[in-house]
């Protein structure tokens, strides 16, 4: 017991060492991480994170539950409440989805097991960067961008189906979320999308630190760290499109240990083990993969054409999934 209270200390220390052995690089990196976060990561992240309280208020998690509530109870085995995380989550991505998760799972009374399962399908990349960001942006082709979202998108849903019996001797309730985030929603959400800059800041340094002791030997450990330095890597390899693809959709589906450990600061306190979830983002990992080679393999699976010419459909379609509350709220009013 002695021993496993000595790892994180000496990993501490051992991380130390490599950013003074390199502190220029470390620095540059670190820079460079914050012009992503700030250029990229936080407009796109904070309306999100904002919203959350009306995302998932209790009408919300009310109209969710009315219109796909069934579907998560009869494929998942999850309450009909948890159908508002699973759109928030896969619409906006991590760390918003983790954030959610937790904030109705506690509200509508989930027990650790069942938000453990709801945290499968709420964590991931939002379909807005998987689209436009690496589609688009590294690979100059937003079809290949819609096939990297349709992949990520069946391996939440693949995970979750496995794992729907899973877990269920955890039947300790769901702590409530910070009660400063809900008295003060934009404040969270502020701290939120700091401390989301703070997570890259970090790796990023190392990652530029470790690079330039051990050159493109460090290109692995990069992709695996963070998902935007690693999927640039990838993309300027000489590698054919659909290839560069299956090996972006193995580094989204694990996640990236930055992504990864903000989910679980998100959900801290909710009995939510770290190596458990790391093997199962390595397992998402694999399937992302294998989802994306097949959907490359079969008829060229691809969008309609309306939908491969924009890239903003994507984001159309997240707020479509989002607005159903409101719409389903007007409906019932006029009705």
């Amino acid at each position: 017991m002695k021993e496993k209270g000595l790892v994180r200390p000496l990993a501490g220390l051992l991380l130390a060492a490599l950013l003074l052995a390199r502190p220029q690089a470390a620095a540059a990196g670190a820079l460079a991480a914050m012009a992503r976060w700030h250029d990229a990561v936080a407009p796109s992240v904070f309306p999100f994170l904002a919203l959350l309280p009306l995302l998932t208020g209790d009408e919300a998690i009310r109209a969710y539950a009315a219109l796909l509530g069934r579907a998560a109870e009869a494929l998942f085995k999850l309450p009909g409440a948890a159908a508002s995380a699973m759109v928030v989550g896969m619409a906006a991505g991590t760390p918003a989805g983790a954030i959610a998760a937790r904030r109705v799972a506690a509200r509508s009374g989930m027990n650790r097991g069942q938000l453990q399962r709801l945290a499968v399908i709420a964590t991931g990349f939002s379909p807005a960067f998987l689209i436009g960001g690496i589609g688009a942006g590294l690979l100059g082709s937003v079809p290949l961008g819609w096939r990297l979202a349709l992949a990520q998108a069946l391996t939440q849903l693949t995970l979750a189906l496995l794992l729907r019996n899973a877990w269920a001797d955890r039947t300790e309730p769901v702590p409530a979320a910070d009660p400063a985030r809900e008295e003060a929603p934009v404040r969270g959400a502020v701290l939120t999308a700091l401390t989301i800059g703070g997570y890259m800041a970090l790796f990023g340094a190392l990652g530029a630190a470790a690079r330039s002791i051990a050159g493109g030997a460090a290109d692995g450990l990069l992709c695996a760290l963070d998902v935007p330095t690693g999927a640039s890597l990838i993309a300027s390899l000489p590698l054919e499109p659909s290839a560069k693809l299956v090996c972006l959709a193995a580094i989204c589906g694990f996640g990236g240990v930055c992504a990864i450990l903000q989910g679980l600061g998100a959900l801290q306190g909710c009995g939510i083990r770290a190596g458990e979830c790391f093997a199962l983002r390595a397992l998402a990992g694999a399937l992302c993969a294998g989802w994306a080679l097949l959907l490359g393999e079969i008829g060229r699976i691809g969008p309609p054409h309306a939908l491969r010419s924009q890239p903003l459909a994507a984001a159309g379609l997240c707020v479509s999934l989002l607005a159903l509350p409101v719409w389903i709220k007007c409906v019932k009013s006029n009705s």
